[in-house]
């Protein structure tokens, strides 16, 4: 099951394209390593919005979250598949956009993924 949370007045600028790419693969990992539920939340923090597919899953594991945004780093492949390079993906445009990613096991068990992004109408921060 796939839930969705935003407030409707949420809105962020940029490449269409690339942020529907980037919330495709942010659910898409969750979808797969995720148990039964999966959310997409969106909200405001300050300046910027946070949009963050949480999953009930086993987390990340024995891979630490930040490493999951290095190219090609899979958890367990025999599981889930994949050529390791969606989350490198949502970091990529998350940074093109003046943004960045994250990652964390939560304590309930599973993950939470997020983008941060410029809230439409804010100056974009200096990229890395």
């Amino acid at each position: 099951m796939v839930v969705a949370d935003a407030p409707e007045d949420l809105r962020l600028e940029g490449d269409r394209l690339r942020l529907e790419r980037a919330v495709a693969n942010l659910l898409d990992n969750a979808l797969r390593h995720g148990a039964r539920h999966v959310s997409l939340r969106g909200r405001r923090d300050g300046d910027d919005v946070v949009l963050a597919a949480v999953d009930d899953g086993d987390g990340f594991g024995a891979l630490a979250p930040e490493l999951a945004f290095d190219r090609f780093t899979r958890g367990d492949r025999r599981r889930h598949g994949g050529a390791g390079l969606g989350l490198s993906i949502v970091l990529a445009i998350a940074v093109a956009h003046g943004g960045t990613a994250g990652a964390r096991n939560r304590a309930s068990g599973g993950a939470e993924v997020w983008m941060r992004l410029p809230l439409a109408g804010t100056q974009a921060r200096a990229t890395r």
